[in-house]
Order: C-alpha cells, then structure tokens, then sequence
C-alpha cells in the first residue's frame, strides 16, 4: 500500500518525484543513522561464473568495479555524484585517486557521510546534481550509478558533468530505464556533446545479484526495519518480486552501463 502510494505520487511531476526522493533518503539517513556498515544502495551485479559472493556489500562493489575498470582512476580527481551513504567514495580509495569528493541532495545523508567516515582523502558535499557546486572543469572523472532515475531534469545534469569535467574526462554511468526508452539515453548524451564510448545492457548481471543477494537483505529488514515500512523498503532494495525487479525480470526496464569522454 505505501510503496504503491509513494510510485504514484513519484510519477506526477519530474519536480515533485525529486522532493519526494530527497525526502525518502533523508528519512532513510536519519533512520538507519547508527548503522554505519550498510555503505552501498545500488542493486549490485554479479556474473554466472561468481559464486563467491560472502555479504551483501560484495555485490554492490561489484557494480561500480564493473565501472572502474574501465578506465584508469589513479592520480584523478574524482566526483560520485549520487553518493548515497558514501561507500562507492571510500571504494575509490583503492585505485589511488588524487582526490574523492562525494555529492548527494540528501543533507542528512551527507551529514552520516562526513560522520561515518574519517579518511581525509574523501569530501562529501550537499548539493543538486542539476547545478553542481563545482568550478568548470574541476574533474578528470565524474560518476552517477543508480541515482539519475531521481532526477527532475536529465538533460540539465548531463550538462552539468559535461561543464565540470575536465578536457578528455571521462563520465562513468549505470541506472536503468524504461527499455521502450532506453535507445534515447545515448543519442541524450551525444546530443550534450560527449563522445559516447561504450555502452553495455548488464540487465541479466543486475537481476542474478538482486537474487543471490535476496537472503542478506531480508535478513537485514527483519532486524531493523518495522513491520509497517517492510514492504515499501522491499521494494526500495529490489527484492524479488518487486515493482523494480519484475520490470528487469521481464525485461520492461533495461539497467545499462555507458562510459563517455567529454570531447
């Protein structure tokens, strides 16, 4: 009942879905403010071959490394915008960056990032990813994963990473989409002014992680969340079963990762 609710009033207006979300990640900051090991809310990837998958943190790294990977990270100032609760910041860490600066909408989520970690590498700023807080040109690598689905205005956010990314920087994007739509993503990105440099469906690798890592998130909504809220945090994981999951499932919506270089 709520998580229908809350997909209804999300649909009515590009604007109202971004009050809407901020609202949701702020509660879902305040809410879950003491449990500081829960640092990833992507749906992860996971290929058929990768059966090792011990934690739940483990497959959501698996998505952004899947981005990493493609290209080289170390000695780059980097901006996450969409950080979230910050573990994809400290997860850069590993490829030696010159600097990791984390952005998100939500301030109170901002504020678990600034308390939650303490590496002097890392800085997490509130902002609107439509009108970065940033100088032009002040980043060799900007990265979205699974947080422009939230915004208003898609256009006006490809502008702005184009705006701050340095010549020859690079764009590293995975969310998912209608699949009706999904064709218009690319020829959005171009449009921008990006040299679209690879493209790739990882649908079937999203759908496989959000089944092998179903136990480790109901094990964990049991424990923390009350029965009143379980079901729209459900859907919000992407359980089985879900609004999110059987779009994927059915292949209604496509996740997609796209690498770009700004020309």
């Amino acid at each position: 009942m709520l998580s229908k609710l809350f997909r209804k009033l999300v649909d009515r207006s590009p604007n109202f879905s971004l009050k809407l979300w901020q609202l949701f990640y702020d509660f879902i900051a305040v809410k879950f403010r003491n449990q500081t090991n829960w640092k990833y809310m992507n749906y992860g990837f996971s290929q058929p071959e990768n059966q090792g998958e011990k934690d739940l943190d483990t497959f959501s790294e698996n998505l952004y490394r899947h981005l990493f990977n493609k290209t080289a990270l170390e000695n780059r100032a980097i901006l996450e915008v969409g950080c979230g609760r910050g573990g994809g910041c400290e997860l850069l860490l590993d490829y030696h960056p010159k600097t990791v600066t984390g952005l998100d909408f939500s301030e109170k989520g901002i504020k678990f990032c600034q308390n939650a970690y303490k590496n002097p590498s890392l800085e997490f700023v509130a902002g609107n990813a439509e009108a970065l807080p940033f100088a032009d040109q002040s980043f060799d690598i900007i990265i979205n994963v699974e947080s422009s689905h939230c915004y208003g205005n898609r256009a006006a956010f490809f502008k702005e990473v184009y705006r701050t990314l340095k010549p020859n920087g690079f764009f590293l994007y995975a969310d998912f989409m209608g699949s009706i739509h999904y064709h218009k993503r690319p020829v959005q990105l171009s449009d921008t002014g990006f040299k679209v440099v690879s493209q790739e469906d990882i649908t079937s690798n999203v759908v496989l992680s959000m089944d092998r890592s179903a136990p480790f998130k109901r094990q964990f909504i049991e424990k923390l969340v009350p029965k009143p809220f379980r079901k729209i945090i459900n859907d919000f994981v992407g359980l089985p079963g879900s609004d999110i999951y059987n779009k994927l499932k059915n292949n209604q919506s496509t996740y997609f990762s796209i690498i770009c270089e700004k020309n």
